[in-house]
């Protein structure tokens, strides 16, 4: 088992992957995290919001876009921009994570801008659940 939760910067992470909570329907959200990542990114979310428009992204989905460094995966846990987390969304996403990331050729994860501080306690219990009988590092921050 290699899940940890710490604290600290995300946009610091030396995983292969940044994954992070996003909408169905690819409407900015606004975060710091989020933020900084649609200005250094704006062709990932721009590719992430036209996928979302065409109705080829529903909740529960994981959209990994490779062109960046680290990779950010774009883990479709709400339906909107301002609706809350849904669990069983992080618990498709988790599943798809946990059960391809030797296929999508994944190394590492950290999991960042998730869900609201007074959301994470069962999302973190969901996590630990999918993640701990795995080889896969991740890495969730607070």
């Amino acid at each position: 088992m290699s899940f940890q939760m710490i604290s600290g910067d995300p946009l610091q992470t030396q995983a292969q992957v940044l994954a992070f909570g996003y909408n169905a329907r690819g409407r900015a959200e606004v975060n710091p995290l989020q933020t900084t990542l649609q200005y250094r990114y704006p062709a990932a979310f721009a590719a992430f919001g036209k996928q979302a428009r065409a109705g080829r992204i529903t909740p529960g989905a994981l959209w990994i876009w490779r062109e960046a460094q680290p990779h950010l995966a774009f883990m479709v846990v709400r339906e909107s921009p301002v609706g809350p987390t849904r669990l069983r969304f992080v618990q498709h996403v988790a599943l798809t994570l946990a059960r391809d990331f030797q296929l999508e050729g994944i190394k590492s994860v950290a999991i960042a801008g998730l869900c609201t501080p007074s959301e994470l306690a069962p999302i973190r219990e969901l996590l630990l659940q999918w993640f701990e009988r795995i080889s896969l590092p991740v890495t969730l921050y607070e």
